[in-house]
């Protein structure tokens, strides 16, 4: 059976895993699973929101294509900002860009250690059926 492509645009490996994780209950086939298993270990600390996304566009004139570059390499310095955009950005924009992007990657690791914390500290039942010695 052939599909037909509806839509076709660029989207970060940690919404390829999600797809993927959805799929997954329908069942997925080898090179899906494959796909996304590298998908998660490459996206574990990415910040890979559409929020992200919209901000390295709207306020750098990025293209789709080159923001998504920028969460799939997850920048920690300058010269990694600079391997994608080249010369598309001032040595300023540049700083910037790499400054708002740590800074969503440090709302998501926030929000997961408190997801964990949350999930940690789940009340347990006693059990009571032993009276004391």
């Amino acid at each position: 059976m052939v599909r037909k492509v509806k839509e076709e645009k660029p989207i970060p490996l940690g919404q390829v895993y999600e797809f993927l994780q959805m799929r997954e209950e329908s069942g997925i086939n080898y090179v899906q699973r494959v796909t996304a298993q590298h998908a998660e270990n490459l996206s574990r600390e990415a910040a890979y929101s559409e929020e992200v996304l919209e901000m390295l566009q709207s306020e750098f004139e990025l293209s789709r294509l080159i923001a998504v570059q920028l969460v799939n390499l997850n920048p920690k310095t300058v010269t990694d900002v600079k391997a994608v955009t080249r010369d598309r950005l001032t040595d300023d924009q540049v700083e910037k860009l790499l400054e708002k992007y740590l800074g969503f990657v440090m709302q998501v690791k926030t929000a997961m250690a408190e997801i964990t914390t949350e999930e940690d500290e789940e009340p347990t039942e006693i059990d009571e059926t032993y009276e004391d010695l």
